[in-house]
């Protein structure tokens, strides 16, 4: 599995439309991805600004 942060959001709400599980939530500060994603990355591939980046889990997590 992947940790998926939103960095330089535009506010387009495309991810937030497209994500599955609903994981991507609005908050004071941006958006923000919460435990729910499942890594599917549909939202990496929908973000028109690439504010969507995918780090690894750390290794001995979960």
């Amino acid at each position: 599995m992947a940790i998926v942060t939103i960095g330089a959001c535009q506010g387009c709400g495309a991810c937030l439309l497209t994500c599955p599980v609903h994981a991507i939530r609005p908050t004071a500060g941006g958006l923000r991805v919460t435990d729910r994603c499942t890594g599917c990355l549909e939202c990496l591939e929908i973000c028109p600004v690439d504010a969507i980046r995918v780090e690894p889990e750390p290794r001995g997590e979960r």
